[in-house]
């Protein structure tokens, strides 16, 4: 069978990473995958695949004109069974690219219900999708999909989680007294600065925070959050290549959004083993924490509440590591294989 997956690249970012898991799952269960990129960049996940990306358009600005020709070009040439596009915009585009033609797509949305899109991009979107209805949706939550079936109307829906990349292990690596954070810093929704706050009120004075994703250039408005007694425990790691030897070393893993579409740093730390806490942001941490068995959940942006979990975690080693191999569990539940087959009962 011949797919294609439509996304912005395989750089660095949560669509860039589930789309590639995907991609190569289609690849490794057997069949004729295509990456079929919107927007040239330097390769930061592994990809298995084909791999179609624009030349000399979309580097700084998007051309929607050349990216219309370009996708119906690729698509007409590759002549694909089925097509799955990531996120509402590039899906939209997609749409709007095979009008007229026999190919449909499944959209494959990633961002949180509520996620405000500029109102440009959601005009667009819009437009596409009333002119044109797609083949079905993918949402990554049940409560994401109630949201969606509003906004698409009439079609299919399937709830189908974040395939889990594959996680390497490093049981000689000694966990630390490290509390780790994961995600770009210039994005509100990531909450960062509730997790400074938190930190701010930690009791312990041994643990160190720590950053990894992000230009280190642009935290600068963190460290302005951040007390002279923590300052000189916060660490920003910039891009990590190696992120599994990180989740390796961490002793406690802190996800403090604001909202998500899925979370996939806090699904790949639990697979490490990580004893993880989590704000009960929409969407994600419900589906995947049972509170107080694989992992904590805290009230959304109560960044109190969540600097009195951190401490109670930083004093009891016993339940970090309960917490921490009951997380290792997910491995099982979103392994790639099953999330591949999803997909496949989905589209056919």
């Amino acid at each position: 069978m011949k797919i294609v997956i439509i996304g912005p690249n395989v750089g660095m970012g949560g669509v860039e990473r589930a789309s590639t898991n995907i991609a190569n799952g289609f690849k490794n269960a057997g069949h004729d995958v295509t990456y079929l990129a919107l927007i040239p960049e330097a390769h930061f996940f592994e990809l298995q695949t084909n791999y179609v990306e624009p030349k000399n358009f979309n580097v700084a600005k998007m051309s929607l004109s050349k990216t219309i020709k370009y996708v119906r070009r690729n698509i007409i040439e590759l002549q694909p069974d089925h097509i799955i596009a990531y996120t509402k915009f590039y899906a939209a585009i997609a749409n709007l690219a095979l009008i007229f033609t026999k190919y449909k797509i499944y959209v494959s949305e990633r961002s949180s219900p509520l996620y405000i899109w500029p109102r440009h991009i959601e005009l667009f979107s819009k437009l596409s999708f009333f002119l044109r209805r797609p083949k079905g949706i993918i949402s990554q939550t049940s409560l994401a999909s109630e949201y969606h079936q509003k906004l698409y109307g009439k079609t299919k829906y399937a709830v189908i989680p974040n395939a889990l990349r594959d996680i390497q292990l490093y049981p000689e690596i000694k966990r630390e007294k490290i509390i780790l954070a994961v995600g770009r810093f210039n994005d509100p929704c990531k909450g960062f600065d509730l997790l400074i706050e938190a930190f701010n009120q930690l009791e312990n004075e041994e643990w160190h925070l720590v950053f990894a994703g992000g230009k280190k250039e642009e935290a600068d408005y963190l460290m302005s959050l951040a007390n002279t007694k923590v300052a000189s425990r916060i660490e920003f790691l910039g891009h990590v290549k190696n992120m599994d030897q990180i989740y390796a070393r961490a002793g406690i893993f802190v996800i403090p959004s604001r909202s998500e579409g899925f979370p996939n740093s806090l699904i790949e730390a639990m697979a490490a083993g990580c004893p993880s806490i989590s704000f009960d942001f929409i969407a994600g941490p419900r589906d995947i924490i049972q509170n107080g068995e694989n992992g904590i959940l805290v009230e959304k942006e109560n960044y109190e509440l969540l600097a009195k979990e951190m401490d109670n975690l930083i004093k009891d080693e016993t339940l970090r590591h309960t917490l921490g191999s009951n997380a290792s569990k997910i491995q099982t539940n979103l392994n790639s294989n099953k999330i591949i087959e999803k997909y496949l009962d989905f589209i056919n």
